[in-house]
């Protein structure tokens, strides 16, 4: 590693191992054919996270190769999103459908606003300035999907693979805290550290929960994680939720 600080040489070197066993674990169980966009998030955080094994942090290449990368990195977390609404609302095409659609509005006009400050000049006048101007405007943008997907399911009684539940709970949190983090950069060259130090931690322990929950048993086996504090009100909350799904249907029709 190039002129990392020790604890993220430690992380760095630890994340690569789980990454590669974890695309490995994908691949064999043929996850990389239902979770497609996943899979490819997965490859590129792996590859992303060599450039620093092999290039030296200070010079342009390093620079160059990380900005590339981060910038398809950014639009994997969109696609991750749709995707991970796309497994979640399988049973509820009309729901399904209207949430593609928002995401794909909020995306665009994200996309907008951030060209829009770059045009203006707000952000540092780097490429590197630019690139994380462009990547919080996109992110926080997906926060509020990733939020709403994680709260639907705590309400409401949606039996999922356990795959998918794994997918969505290790992609929320992994998610979150990184967008916390990039807003936190913000504050000061000193928290750069420790916050690199904590996104990476978290990161891997994403990945180690994700190499353990993830397996071809997991696609079978399905599960109810919202509304378990009253399972009476199952039957009702579905009931709903079908009666909305099917009236978003017909509206979608006409």
């Amino acid at each position: 590693m190039h002129q990392l600080p020790i604890e993220q040489q430690t992380l760095l070197v630890a994340e690569i191992a789980v990454l590669a066993a974890l695309c490995l674990r994908m691949w064999l169980a043929g996850l990389h054919k239902v979770y497609v966009y996943f899979f490819g998030y997965l490859v590129l955080e792996f590859v992303q996270a060599l450039i620093p094994v092999f290039v030296p942090l200070e010079s342009r290449l390093y620079r160059d190769l990380y900005v590339a990368s981060q910038v398809l990195l950014t639009a994997f977390y969109a696609l991750v999103v749709l995707e991970l609404y796309s497994k979640v609302l399988r049973d509820l095409p009309g729901i399904a459908g209207v949430a593609r659609r928002y995401i794909k509005v909020t995306l665009l006009v994200a996309i907008m606003i951030a060209l829009l400050f770059l045009r203006l000049g707000k952000t540092q006048a780097t490429v590197t300035g630019y690139l994380l101007s462009f990547e919080r405007t996109v992110m926080a943008s997906l926060v509020v999907f990733v939020l709403f997907v994680s709260i639907f399911l705590v309400y409401y009684p949606v039996p999922l693979g356990r795959n998918v539940i794994a997918y969505l709970i290790g992609y929320s949190v992994y998610f979150l805290t990184k967008a916390m983090a990039s807003l936190m950069m913000n504050f000061g060259q000193p928290w750069i550290r420790p916050l690199s130090s904590a996104l990476m931690a978290v990161s891997l322990g994403c990945c180690i929960f994700w190499c353990t929950a993830l397996g071809r048993r997991g696609e079978s086996k399905r599960m109810v994680v919202g509304h378990q504090w009253n399972p009476a009100d199952e039957e009702k909350l579905m009931a709903q939720l079908d009666a909305i799904n099917a009236s978003l249907l017909r509206a979608g029709g006409k």
